[in-house]
C-alpha cells in the first residue's frame, strides 16, 4: 500500500505547466468553449477541431471562461494538464503522454497526466493518459469533480487519485497496467469523504490494489462508496501484493470508517478480494460495509497481514474471498456476498466483530474462519 505522508506538503505551481493562469481574474471576458489540436493556431476561428485556436492544453485552460469547456482534439500531447478553477476538460481521441513531466506538488516522485488542484465543479472526460511518473489523474484539495470515460494505462502510480478531495466521482474509467494500482482514495493533504468509485475497470495493475481506501495521515477517510466495479488480477507481485478492494491504514489514531464496498465483481487478485487491515492499536476502521459483491478466487499470492503484537504471526496463505485483520477493535458488516472457489470464504483475524448475514458460498472449503 502506497504511503506518501508529507509528500503533498508545500504546493507549488510549475510555470511551464500552468500556461499563464495568473490572468484568471479576467475569465468572464474569455470564450465559453475553446479547441485544442496539434495543428491549432492563434489565427484559427476556434469553432471546431479543424479550426482549433490552441496547440497547448494548458494555454487553452488559461484562456477559457470559468465554467467553460476545453475540447482536446485527436492527437498526442506531451504535457501535464493542470486545472485550478471550475471547467470541463473533454478529450476527443486525445492522448496525454506525461513521460518526464515535473511534479506540480513538491516531493512527489513524478508528474501526472492531469491534475485538478484546489478547485471544484470540474469534469475530466474522454482522455487516454499514459506514462505519467505518478498518477494518471490526480484530484487534490477539490470538491465535486467528475472523472469519467478515461483510459489510464502504464502510469507510475494509480489511474485516479482522490486526495484531500470530497463528493467527487470516478465513473466508467479503465485503469490497467499501472504500477501502484487502479484507484486511490486517501487523505495525505486533507479530509476525504463522500466520494464514489463506480462502474470502472481496474485490472492487471501489478503493484497495487484495484481500489485503495487508505488512511495516510489523521485527516480521515470516511463514507466513500466503491460500487459496481470490475476488479481483476491486481497486486500480483509477491512483494507488492494487493486486493480487489483494500480498506487500510498503518497510521496510529487514523480513521478509515463508514465506507461501503457494494456489488463489485472481484477475481484473481494477489490478496483477498476485499481486505480490511487495521495494522495497529488505536485506529478507527469501524462501520465499513461489504455488501452484495461477487467474489471468486483471490489471495493468489498470500497475505502476511502484518498486524502489530500480539497478532504479528497471523498470516493467510490460502485463497480467500474476504479478509478482515485488526489490531484495533473493528466492527464491520459483511452481507449478501457471493463467494466461490476459495479455501476460506471469510477470514477474520484479531480484534474483529463482524455482522455476517446472508452470504452465499460455493466450492469453499471453510466458509468462515475466525483467528482470535
Amino acid at each position: 500500500m502506497r504511503r506518501i505522508t508529507g509528500a503533498f506538503l508545500g504546493v507549488i505551481m510549475v510555470g511551464s505547466a500552468m500556461g499563464g493562469l495568473a490572468g484568471a481574474g479576467t475569465a468572464n471576458a474569455w470564450p465559453s468553449r475553446v479547441f485544442v489540436s496539434p495543428t491549432g493556431s492563434a489565427r484559427g476561428a476556434d469553432v471546431s477541431c479543424r479550426t482549433a485556436g490552441f496547440r497547448s492544453i494548458n494555454l487553452a485552460i488559461s484562456k477559457v471562461a470559468t465554467h467553460g469547456t476545453v475540447i482536446v482534439c485527436p492527437g498526442t500531447y506531451h504535457t501535464q494538464a493542470v486545472v485550478t478553477r471550475p471547467m470541463s476538460l473533454i478529450g476527443r481521441g486525445a492522448i496525454i503522454n506525461a513521460a518526464g513531466q515535473k511534479p506540480v506538488i513538491r516531493k512527489l516522485p513524478g508528474g501526472s497526466g492531469i491534475v485538478v488542484l484546489h478547485t471544484r465543479d470540474v469534469q475530466i472526460m474522454g482522455f487516454r493518459v499514459i506514462r505519467a511518473g505518478f498518477d494518471a489523474i490526480l484530484v487534490a484539495l477539490s470538491r465535486h469533480v467528475l472523472v469519467s470515460h478515461n483510459v489510464l494505462k502504464h502510469n507510475g502510480d494509480v489511474g485516479v487519485d482522490f486526495n484531500g478531495t470530497s463528493f467527487s466521482r470516478a465513473s466508467h474509467n479503465v485503469s490497467k497496467f499501472n504500477n501502484g494500482g487502479g484507484f486511490l482514495v486517501a487523505d495525505d493533504i486533507g479530509p476525504t469523504t463522500g466520494n464514489i468509485i463506480s462502474w470502472n475497470v481496474a485490472s492487471h495493475n501489478p503493484g497495487g490494489c484495484g481500489v485503495i481506501i487508505a488512511g495516510h495521515s489523521k485527516f480521515g477517510v470516511r463514507d466513500n462508496w466503491i460500487a459496481h466495479n470490475w476488479l481483476v488480477e491486481n497486486g500480483t507481485l509477491p512483494k507488492r501484493a494487493g486486493a480487489g478492494v483494500v480498506i487500510a491504514t498503518e497510521v496510529p489514531g487514523e480513521t478509515v470508517a463508514g465506507n461501503t464496498v457494494l456489488d463489485n465483481e472481484i477475481f484473481r487478485n494477489g490478496i483477498a478480494g476485499v481486505t480490511i487491515h487495521a495494522h495497529a492499536r488505536g485506529q478507527n476502521l469501524n462501520g465499513n460495509r461489504i455488501i452484495g459483491n461477487t467474489i471468486g478466487r483471490n489471495n493468489v499470492v498470500g497475505d502476511p497481514i502484518q498486524l502489530s503484537p500480539p497478532f504479528r504471526h497471523i498470516k493467510d496463505l490460502r485463497t480467500t474471498g474476504i479478509l478482515v485483520g485488526a489490531a484495533s477493535h473493528v466492527h464491520v458488516w459483511i452481507r449478501g456476498n457471493h463467494i466461490f472457489r476459495n479455501f476460506y470464504g471469510i477470514f477474520l483475524a484479531g480484534l474483529v466483530s463482524a455482522h455476517l448475514h446472508h452470504n452465499h458460498f460455493h466450492n469453499v472449503r471453510v466458509p468462515v474462519r475466525v483467528v482470535p
